[in-house]
């Protein structure tokens, strides 16, 4: 009978006891944008506490009394709440975003927001300030002013992964909002199609990343993050006009007295109507440049869009850019760098637009994304036989990801179909890529853990091949604000249409296809370490990091006689060909920051070394023969200086600084400057009588590149400047200057850089 009442006091106890208790609940939204926040980490009293689930939804059990409730989530304000409960609540909670150095926030790494200090790869980031002060046109303005990252010719390449090669796939994924901006058939980076008057941020991936983003993010991402509406509706309209300065060497000199103007407008509205978030952008660029009949001009618009409504998100974005740019191959000579060589300089115009209709489903701790993309690109080139090119890309993903406190596993599926249409690639090529990919994320204590795989299936006409990849990496907090990081990722890109299948020439240049190709793989492994600071008012982070990357059967063109000896120029000319195995080790340091000297002074910093050497591991094996199997190439005979067995085309050192002041907000000075040292090794062939003699007898021509080579390869240091005044009206007004001391530079044989440029810049916000 004792254990009956022991059992029924037990039990009225109980009822008392949790009649006692009662329940808080809400959602965490975020002060601007009214999205749920998910994750966001809630304590009561400094001890027990919960999370927010993908719907931004929290429920905490409480007794009633008196309580502190702490809300807090990466970079944004933490909130202390004193709550009295007598009942159960709805308490909603608006975070706001912290304007802060220390946490520089990223998605990119691993499709989620994290610290910067926290990832376990190497990431940069510039944001909107930076791209609005320098007044950046397209991607490839930015870039300039990236760490370890260059562009040559279209080409993008980090830490010396990719060299020079001529209308190629791009071994750098860039991607818009999460999608790639890349063609379906060249594989080329769309940079003009970007609409840089609406991004937010850049972020920039170093190192093979394919197990998360796939082929093409062989060498990294660079992916752009666009703008959405703030709470008050906003207008910004920009103008500049400016004009190329005459070269320094006076021979180049081709145009005169005439003045070779470039002049832009662009237009960014954005707003929020009830659950709508609304922005509009519009740009048009006019540039008689400094190349002889190489003029560009271009409009583009573009539209973003997204409506929240209860547990989803969805909406569609769009661009269209019309644009006539002739292309530019090569130089008629070393004396007349900014005249090409006939042939080369092909008339073209044609559209280019994009459609990203998504849509996001919040459930739970579970967030699922379905987003698209439509790219189509069609571009006629206007010569002796005019032609047209058309691309068309589809992107289409299905992700889903689940977060705790501690864990996050994103997983999801692609399917990219391709179609390239031309005369030089034999007519109509379509295409398909299909991939699953699954990556986890865990945090413990000092420990983030991070680790993920993919496997590709990619079919084009008759070749077919697939392929699995897998990352895995680490960080440590060794101390607050100091972190140590290590990875190891796997990365490959399948051959383009264009590297299979085109066939033609650009001038005198025969252009040969090859139907044999494999795909090209590779691995990048580092060890980094990066410190947050805060001296005073000025904060940032310093990074230090040794990496080591290789590349297996690298696809690259190819100088030799790959035709017929019937051929123009007896059947040499350029040809893609997978040339061995490479490895590029290497070290990176970085420092960026910002804060105040006095009340009244401040300054931003962005800068960065890097040092690499990229070598053949195998310099002296044969990897093709020619067309009629007498020659074998090999690495070292196909190159001009086998010395140390550099990679062509690369640049073993360079250095990007960019230091603005500011006074009171309203006065700034900014200054960059870059330095890119001596390319070493180039085709051998461009160092041959074959571009080195004028003699029509025997079909060579002398565009003086030995002249150039030895004059100008030696490495060459860029400066730029800035001055601008913010009136309290709005109005910015700004004077420009690129390569203000008119550094005559080579880009890469046969291409000379651009002569200093000055642009007056106006801007009004409203």
């Amino acid at each position: 009978m004792s254990k009956l009442y022991l059992l029924l006091f037990a039990t009225l106890y109980s009822c008392i006891f949790l009649a006692q208790e009662t329940f808080v609940s809400g959602k965490i939204l975020d002060a601007v944008t009214k999205e749920p926040l998910i994750g966001v980490n809630i304590k009561v009293n400094n001890s027990k506490g919960t999370v927010t689930d993908f719907n931004g939804e929290y429920t905490l059990s409480l007794e009633p009394g008196s309580h502190k409730i702490m809300y807090s989530y990466i970079g944004y304000q933490t909130q202390l709440v004193p709550v009295q409960i007598t009942k159960a609540i709805v308490k909603d909670i608006y975070l706001v975003e912290e304007n802060n150095q220390l946490d520089v926030m990223v998605v990119s790494a691993s499709k989620f927001k994290q610290k910067l200090e926290e990832v376990t790869v190497s990431v940069d980031v510039i944001g909107a300030k930076l791209i609005e002060s320098k007044n950046c046109i397209t991607l490839a303005d930015v870039i300039r002013n990236a760490p370890g990252v260059q562009l040559t010719d279209g080409q993008l390449n980090i830490r010396a992964g990719s060299g020079w090669s001529y209308g190629t796939g791009s071994r750098v994924l860039v991607m818009v909002d999460d999608m790639p901006i890349l063609s379906a058939d060249q594989g080329e980076v769309e940079f003009n199609l970007i609409p840089m008057e609406n991004v937010e941020q850049m972020e920039i991936i170093k190192g093979a990343s394919s197990a998360l983003y796939g082929s093409s993010a062989l060498n990294g991402v660079v992916n752009i993050k666009t703008k959405m509406p703030g709470i008050e509706p906003k207008t910004t309209v920009g103008f500049f006009q400016g004009f190329w300065d005459a070269p320094s060497d006076t021979n180049l000199n081709w145009w005169g007295d005439d003045t070779r103007w470039r002049s832009g407008v662009s237009m960014t509205h954005s707003r929020k109507i009830k659950k709508l978030d609304l922005v509009l952008s519009a740009n048009h660029y006019n540039d008689k440049g400094f190349v002889k009949d190489v003029n560009n001009v271009q409009t583009r618009l573009s539209m973003n869009t997204r409506y929240v409504k209860d547990d989803v998100t969805f909406g569609i974005n769009a661009n269209y850019m019309q644009r006539e740019s002739p292309l530019f191959a090569m130089w008629s000579s070393d004396t007349s760098a900014y005249i090409p060589f006939d042939g080369t300089a092909i008339p073209n115009a044609g559209s280019r637009f994009y459609i990203d209709p998504y849509i996001t489903f919040y459930k739970n701790f579970f967030k699922h994304t379905l987003r698209s993309r439509i790219l189509r690109r069609n571009i006629t080139y206007v010569n002796n036989n005019p032609s047209t090119i058309t691309s068309l890309l589809t992107f289409n993903e299905y992700q889903n990801q689940y977060r705790t406190d501690n864990t996050t596993i994103t997983s999801g599926a692609t399917l990219t179909t391709l179609m390239g249409r031309a005369y030089a690639y034999g007519g109509e090529l379509k295409g398909k890529n299909i991939s699953g990919y699954t990556q986890i994320d865990y945090k413990v204590s000092k420990w983030n853990f991070s680790g993920g795989a993919r496997y590709e299936y990619f079919d084009l006409d008759t070749i077919k091949v697939g392929r699995p990849v897998f990352r895995a990496g680490v960080n440590y907090k060794l101390k607050e604000g100091f972190n140590v990081r290590a990875s190891f990722g796997q990365g490959f890109r399948f051959p383009t249409i264009t590297e299979l299948y085109m066939r033609g020439d650009i001038g005198p240049v025969n252009l040969y296809n090859n139907l044999n190709l494999r795909p090209e793989s590779g691995w990048t492994s580092e060890i980094g370490f990066k410190k947050v600071f805060k001296i005073d008012d000025f904060s940032g982070y310093i990074d230090l990091v040794g990496f080591l990357m290789e590349y297996n059967d690298m696809m690259e063109f190819t100088f030799g006689q790959w035709g017929p000896t019937s051929d123009p120029l007896f059947g040499i000319g350029f040809i893609s060909q997978n040339v061995g195995t490479t490895k590029i080790p290497g070290f990176e340091f970085t420092l960026n920051g910002s804060g105040s000297i006095s009340e009244n002074f401040s300054f931003a910093i962005l800068s960065g070394f890097t040092w690499s050497n990229p070598i053949s591991v195998y310099p002296d094996s044969s990897f093709a023969t020619n067309y009629s199997n007498t020659i074998d190439y090999t690495f070292n005979n196909t190159s001009s200086d086998t010395t140390g067995s550099v990679l062509k085309y690369r640049h073993r050192q360079t250095v990007r600084f960019d230091l603005e002041f500011k006074y009171k907000d309203a006065f700034s000075l900014g200054f960059s400057y870059q330095y890119n040292a001596k390319m070493i090794n180039i085709d051998e062939v461009f160092t041959t009588e074959l571009f080195n003699l004028d003699n029509p007898n025997i079909g060579t021509v002398d565009l003086g590149i030995n002249n150039s080579l030895e004059r100008l390869n030696n490495g060459y240091h860029l400066f730029d400047a800035r001055i601008k005044y913010k009136f309290e009206n709005g109005f910015t007004l700004g004077l420009l200057g690129e390569n203000i001391f008119n550094t005559p530079y080579l880009i890469r044989p046969a291409n000379m850089g651009s002569p200093r440029t000055f642009m007056l810049q106006l801007r009004a916000e409203f």
